[in-house]
């Protein structure tokens, strides 16, 4: 295992994606949201847990769209959850956020404990991060969009994304972030127009 890249040097790597990426949330939440227009009380019969397995795939499907054939990005499978590969140098993948700490929800697997401590199998050399959404209360909205690097289950740091659906009028104003504890500094890009499963675990 190599040392993780560190927020800035993540963010060049990523800079050309990150309103690729970023869409790529958006769009699956406005899936799940075309859903409750046509049924208001899937809100309320479907778990978040499966609801957060549903905008994994929508978020999947826009992923693979978007990024197949992109060139200095792999598109890739592992045990059944979606992983992109930039430069060699960073895998990325997709979750949902359970708390404003930035932690991803889910059974903690040995490949999920693999991936977030930075030794999964075959891509130990590569840094791996999280990109993820934090729903509101509601399951309406988008608190937070943002890229996440752990070690160790330690937040090294956190990208931030801009958030688009607000601005739609679709999704809930963005509450405000608290302040949270973490060995580096949150880096926030300039403001940017925006276009594992294993057994039960919420992507």
């Amino acid at each position: 295992m190599t040392e993780p890249l560190s927020a800035v040097e993540a963010e060049l790597v990523l800079s050309p994606h990150l309103q690729k990426i970023g869409g790529c949330i958006e769009l699956g939440w406005r899936r799940w949201l075309g859903l409750l227009k046509q049924d208001s009380e899937l809100g309320i019969i479907i778990s978040t847990r499966s609801r957060a397995n549903l905008v994994y795939d929508f978020i999947r499907y826009e992923a693979v769209n978007a990024f197949d054939g992109c060139e200095g990005v792999k598109v890739g499978d592992s045990r059944g959850f979606l992983l992109l590969t930039f430069e060699e140098k960073i895998v990325l993948r997709f979750k949902k956020f359970r708390d404003r700490k930035y932690r991803t929800s889910g059974i903690p697997t040995q490949q999920r404990r693999e991936y977030a401590n930075q030794v999964l199998p075959g891509m130990e050399a590569l840094t791996h991060l999280v990109a993820g959404y934090l729903p509101d209360k509601e399951g309406l909205g988008l608190e937070r969009m943002a890229i996440a690097c752990s070690l160790d289950d330690d937040r090294l740091w956190v990208l931030e994304l801009d958030l688009g659906l607000g601005e739609t009028g679709i999704a809930a104003p963005i509450a405000p972030m608290p302040a949270v504890p973490m060995r580096d500094t949150i880096v926030r890009p300039k403001r940017r127009e925006i276009a594992d499963q294993t057994g039960t675990e919420e992507r």
